[in-house]
């Protein structure tokens, strides 16, 4: 079984007012899809996880002419479920990408994330199949392959969850002993290392921690 890692960003056409508001607006930081119900092929359902502003994402999605129904509700300060049912019939390039990656033989592996103008994706399947579902990708959207390889669930990590700057600064922190006991180096070599100012280096860090803790607690929760 194979996969690939696949990085999906659009050429400014008309893809879909629902997809450019969660991947790409000023009130969603970041989206994770975690789940996804497609029985009705017109009508898909998907569960987000939102980082971002709730009322005014709420506010927005009654413009959104493809959303027929959506439910928001809190989990913490600035982090939020997203139930939406949309109509495709209003989204026919959204149609057409979701027609590709649920053909016969293809998964999409959980979560998809969406943030700062692209969605991240892994679909599974045979390299056939996997070829198939890339070349009925419609032209709006600007695909492109980061990885391909054998499909394990086992050896996937937390860090998976981190953007390539948060990984880069904690594997950085890492290698300069910022972990050990008693720490060998502070967020000042961090910066210097990454080239960065040291709060920048200390954001990238807060964050990579964050995202890590939540996602290794919830599955301990699970």
């Amino acid at each position: 079984m194979k996969y690939a890692q696949v990085l999906g960003r659009t050429d400014g056409g008309d893809v879909s007012e629902f997809y450019e508001l969660i991947t790409d607006s000023p009130c969603v930081k970041e989206a994770r899809m975690y789940d996804s119900n497609n029985t009705r092929s017109d009508k898909p359902v998907a569960l987000y996880e939102v980082h971002g502003d709730m009322e005014v994402l709420r506010e927005r999605l009654d413009e959104v002419p493809e959303v027929e129904e959506a439910t928001v509700t809190e989990i913490s300060d600035g982090r939020f479920n997203l139930l939406v049912v949309l109509d495709l019939n209003e989204a026919s390039v959204l149609e057409d990408v979701l027609d590709a990656v649920t053909k016969k033989g293809i998964i999409v592996a959980k979560p998809v994330v969406y943030r700062n103008g692209e969605v991240h994706a892994r679909i599974v399947g045979s390299s056939s199949t996997l070829q198939e579902a890339v070349d009925e990708i419609p032209s709006e959207i600007d695909l492109e392959i980061v990885s391909v390889g054998d499909f394990d669930r086992s050896r996937e990590s937390p860090v998976s969850v981190l953007s390539d700057r948060q990984r880069e600064a904690l594997l950085t922190a890492f290698e300069l002993g910022y972990y050990e006991q008693p720490r060998c180096s502070t967020h000042e070599d961090v910066a210097v290392r990454l080239g960065c100012e040291p709060n920048t280096a200390s954001e990238h860090l807060q964050k990579a921690e964050s995202k890590i803790l939540t996602e290794v607690l919830q599955t301990v929760k699970e």
